[in-house]
């Protein structure tokens, strides 16, 4: 049972609101597609790790975390390292007492960051319906592609030889691939397929074949996972002998999810995947630099080049990163989520100082890059009354006083009235400007444009 979760160790991240009943009367939103193809290559960045470093691929070797600390632990290992003990998580002095002739590896994120960006734009060629489920998986919609390519193997193959375009061949070669109904079904697939040979299941089989899956496979809390153990339940197929009402009684919502998909009764649509373009500025340093105030001032000469830049069209700033190369080779990063979107550099300034001094970077950084790639609602809303016409070019020598309205604020309006059947906003007018009583100075009127 521990090898079967440890197979399973990746959850699978499914959007509780996209599931659909497994009967033809329910529709699919737009562009969502039912049938998935799961691509899955263990252990992603180790695997372009050992590509650049070929002569490790028969040793031990494990992936350092990519927090930093005094007490760093090992984030992936390679089969031999595996076998000798050593696994994800443990102390690096763990990880070397167990396996003295271990070979340590700096991440490079912005390196994986970039293969996966490039192999998702190659995916996106053969279906517009792509999924990203974390680096090394992602699903694919493959709904209405067999008219393209054929029958589901020859999909899948044509998929696996467009992954020849930007991967090398160990890799493509150590890819597993899941052909089901449902996002579920195609990792489960996925996950017990063996390399080189994809398995694909079809619509009639899916309930017969999630039955012979270890309990494991459930994307459940690990506390679930543990009391259906101690339950006797031991795959999908002993799940199904208690009644949906007693698996919500036991464990709430999650017992009657999971009852849904063992039974293939849940059936998770493929939704098309959409990532905004993010605002990318980087600066090179003659010399490597190691002191935390040049870097400090370094970061915010780019956060005032970033937030200048015209792709952010004024936006607010939901989520950044800072990327460093290394001296040596390898990359650093560092993510800051915001709370709250901010538009000004200080406090932008200020999360990062305050990341960057958690996670500093280990060794002295050749280039800094800062980028901005999610976005919250504009800073102001002073364009809405910016002198332009419908085709974008400024207005000059004329005030919104003179009577002429600008385009934005006029379509403005017309959104409103749309949704609200009228117009909510109202204009002042000078009625009596000389009058003693204040309210008869002046007066509101709709104003419709």
């Amino acid at each position: 049972m521990a090898d079967a979760r440890q197979r399973y160790a990746r959850p699978l991240d499914l959007d509780l609101g996209t599931s659909y009943e497994a009967n033809p009367q329910n529709l699919l939103p737009s562009r969502a597609s039912r049938t998935a193809l799961c691509l899955w290559l263990p252990t992603f960045e180790l695997r372009l790790e050992l590509v650049r470093s070929p002569g490790l691929d028969t040793t031990s070797v494990a992936l350092l975390s990519t927090e930093g600390g005094a007490r760093r632990t090992v984030w992936q290992v390679s089969e031999r390292a595996s076998e000798a003990g050593v696994r994800p998580g443990q102390l690096v002095s763990q990880a070397v007492s167990l396996c003295p002739s271990l070979t340590l590896l700096e991440p490079d994120p912005s390196h994986y960051d970039a293969a996966e960006d490039t192999l998702l734009e190659v995916l996106s060629e053969l279906t517009p319906v792509v999924e990203p489920a974390g680096r090394g998986r992602v699903f694919l919609g493959m709904d209405g592609l067999g008219r393209l390519y054929g029958s589901p193997p020859n999909q899948v193959l044509r998929v696996i030889r467009a992954l020849f375009r930007v991967l090398p061949g160990p890799l493509v070669a150590a890819t597993r691939a899941g052909f089901a109904p449902g996002k579920f079904g195609a990792w489960v697939a996925a996950a017990g397929a063996r390399p080189g040979e994809p398995m694909i299941v079809p619509e009639a089989g899916l309930c017969t074949f999630l039955a012979r899956q270890p309990v494991t496979a459930l994307p459940v809390e690990e506390a679930t996972l543990d009391r259906l153990e101690r339950l006797g339940v031991r795959t999908l197929g002993d799940l199904l002998r208690f009644p949906a009402p007693a698996l919500v009684g036991q464990f709430g919502e999650e017992g009657g999810r999971a009852r849904a998909w063992a039974s293939g009764e849940r059936i998770d649509a493929v939704r098309p995947w959409h990532r905004p373009r993010p605002v990318r500025v980087a600066l090179d340093f003659s010399t490597p630099i190691g002191q935390v105030e040049t870097l400090h001032g370094a970061l915010d000469r780019l956060l005032e080049r970033a937030l200048a830049r015209p792709e952010r069209r004024g936006r607010s700033v939901a989520a950044l990163r800072v990327v460093g190369r290394l001296e040596g080779g390898g990359s650093w990063m560092v993510d800051a989520v915001l709370r709250d979107p901010i538009a000004s550099r200080e406090p932008l300034a200020f999360v990062l100082r305050s990341r960057m001094g958690l996670l500093p970077p280990p060794r002295a950084v050749e280039a800094l890059a800062v980028e901005l790639f999610r976005f919250g609602p504009p800073s102001s809303q002073s364009s809405l009354f910016d002198r332009k016409d419908a085709l974008g070019r400024p207005e000059e020598g004329r005030d919104l006083s003179d009577g002429e309205v600008p385009h934005s604020l006029r379509s403005a309006v017309r959104e409103l009235k749309l949704r609200l059947g009228h117009s909510p906003l109202y204009r002042v007018v000078e009625v009596d400007p000389l009058s003693r009583i204040p309210e008869r100075r002046h007066a509101l009127l709709s104003f419709d444009p």
